[in-house]
């Protein structure tokens, strides 16, 4: 059994909490939030209405560094304000702990490569929670890729329209130096899943729309040298009616790919459409899992290792820089 603990529970925090407490081979001791009242909070976000959850079998602490000094645990699940990700991630790696920090993985590059530093300072696994690379039907895309099943990649377009994230803590998704707007909390889903199936662009050029937080809205076009037109929209400036979308629409020579309801929709070139199902396998538990077994079994994580996902946040920035010049924007 592994013990673990809980830093951060708001509507994230609570869903990591709901299904570490379901995993048979870990063990959930403590919780942590500055804001007590998190505690006995119902969180709604927009994954809908979080569940009600029991935390009086748990220990309960407003402080972190206090509860790793009381703590005996194995790893930590992180999930704070972005901006004090690399801050609490540094500091469970230094107590020796392994750790599942929320995406994105920081509010800088830099951010980024302080928490690598200290993961493999003391030999300690650290994975960022970038679920898209755990979703099955965009894992099935990837697969179409890497197989060339469909043939080759011609186009692929991403999508993620959502309304304003204003349930969390100080309003802090507002706050563009705590977050990075939607470019960098939104966004970041669609460029780390191109990122995870077509590696790092040659360019990319963006634009974007600065309404609330800054960056509530950016498109981008990533470049790469294989002539496939690939581009991404995130946007979080819509209204509450409209909900959240996302969406995917990716054709290759033989194919075409649409997201569905339950998993992707294929719409062969010589045949009838059909749509895979999907829905029984939840991507939130699969990074989860992944990483408990990567620990108990000594595994590499190859699936979703930092030094990619800090590649990541470094296209995010360099679309924030093109957004602003208007230019395109060498990676």
């Amino acid at each position: 059994m592994l013990k673990c603990a809980v830093i951060g529970f708001g509507g994230l925090g609570k869903g990591h909490t709901g299904r570490a407490e379901k995993m048979e081979n870990v063990e959930l001791v403590a919780l942590c939030d500055v804001d007590t009242s998190q505690f006995e909070k119902v969180t709604t976000t927009n994954l809908g209405e979080g569940e009600r959850l029991d935390v009086a079998k748990y220990n309960l602490y407003t402080d972190a560094e206090e509860m790793l000094e009381k703590e005996q645990l194995d790893f930590v699940i992180i999930a704070v304000p972005t901006f004090l990700h690399e801050k609490y991630t540094v500091m469970a790696l230094e107590k020796g702990l392994h750790v599942f920090c929320e995406k994105p993985m920081g509010r800088t590059v830099e951010a980024c490569e302080n928490m690598i530093e200290a993961a493999k300072r003391n030999n300690r696994l650290l994975s960022i929670g970038q679920c898209l690379r755990f979703d099955p039907s965009y894992q099935f895309i990837k697969e179409a890729y890497d197989t060339g099943k469909f043939g080759a990649l011609k186009r692929m377009e991403l999508t993620r329209y959502s309304y304003a994230p204003i349930w969390a803590w100080e309003n802090w998704y507002m706050d563009f130096e705590r977050s990075g707007g939607a470019a960098l909390d939104l966004h970041v889903h669609d460029v780390d899943f191109i990122n995870y199936m077509l590696g790092r662009p040659n360019a990319v050029k963006s634009d974007a729309v600065h309404k609330t937080s800054g960056f509530d809205c950016i498109s981008t076009q990533y470049i790469y040298e294989n002539g496939a037109i690939v581009r991404a929209t995130g946007d979080w400036s819509l209204p509450e009616s409209f909900g959240f979308c996302p969406d995917y629409f990716v054709v290759f020579e033989n194919a075409v790919i649409k997201k569905g309801e339950k998993g992707p929709r294929v719409c062969p070139a010589d045949g009838d459409a059909y749509e895979l199902d999907f829905s029984d396998r939840n991507m939130y538990w699969n990074e989860l899992e992944y990483f408990v077994q990567c620990i108990n079994e000594s595994k590499l994580n190859d699936i979703v290792p930092p030094e990619s996902t800090m590649q990541t946040i470094e296209i995010v920035m360099a679309e924030m820089e093109s957004a602003e010049s208007r230019k395109e924007v060498r990676i």
